[in-house]
């Protein structure tokens, strides 16, 4: 975690700095180490909350964008048991980010329990993804609807779009760069991908905008490039 709780003052962790979870209360260990980003950790290391994962650099250049009063934000579900978005935003959004691998069926728990939610997927942790990205992009023509170049793509086309593309939620692949490859539309086999500058994506959550949601009215015939 980044924060831990010293007299009701959020802080970070810092060398032999004392704390305690603002989410359960617990006391936190604070670890400043060479090899991972610096952070707070549950003594004994069992955490409060069973969907939280380490976080990495990119976690954290991430959530570094937005107001440290939006990260780490908790809340309980039905059975009392405590989940802790990575971005909660005043509105409601929350903005999940995750790194390593997943179950589908923590994925659909998780996404059932924050409901207005955006993916942010590390699409570099796998070399192949990005490698697959490419050859699909390689081939296959954009179609320009509402001023967006739209890529029709089969569900299958990409290990990424197998895991997270029938999701129903709105989910961005980071592959790095500038942009972000976002999944916001899907008809029957086919998934509407575009990239969107991650700049643009992160005014549009600041302000409370409407990220471009695209919806063909009929599923769109897939356009090959010639090899």
């Amino acid at each position: 975690m980044r924060f831990a709780l010293s007299d009701t003052q959020r802080i970070e962790a810092t060398p032999k700095a004392v704390g305690t979870c603002p989410c359960c209360g617990a006391e936190m260990l604070a670890r400043c180490g060479t090899k991972k980003v610096w952070h707070w950790a549950h003594k004994g290391r069992r955490h409060c909350d069973p969907w939280w994962e380490n976080e990495t650099e990119w976690h954290r250049s991430w959530k570094n964008k937005f107001s440290p009063d939006w990260q780490e934000v908790s809340a309980r579900d039905a059975q009392g048991e405590l989940h802790i978005a990575d971005i909660k935003t005043p509105y409601g959004l929350t903005i999940e980010f995750q790194h390593s691998a997943i179950k589908p069926d923590e994925v659909i728990k998780r996404t059932a329990f924050h409901d207005q939610v955006i993916w942010i997927i590390d699409a570099t942790r796998r070399p192949t993804d990005l490698t697959q990205y490419a050859q699909m992009l390689d081939y296959t023509y954009p179609e320009r609807f509402d001023g967006v170049d739209i890529f029709t793509v089969h569900h299958k086309e990409t290990r990424l779009l197998k895991e997270w593309g029938s999701l129903g939620r709105i989910v961005g692949f980071d592959y790095g760069g500038g942009n972000l490859c976002l999944l916001t539309a899907a008809q029957g086999h086919n998934r509407y991908l575009f990239d969107l500058p991650k700049a643009e994506f992160i005014k549009s959550i600041l302000e409370e905008k409407p990220l471009p949601v695209v919806q063909f009215k009929k599923p769109s015939h897939r356009r090959y490039r010639r090899l």
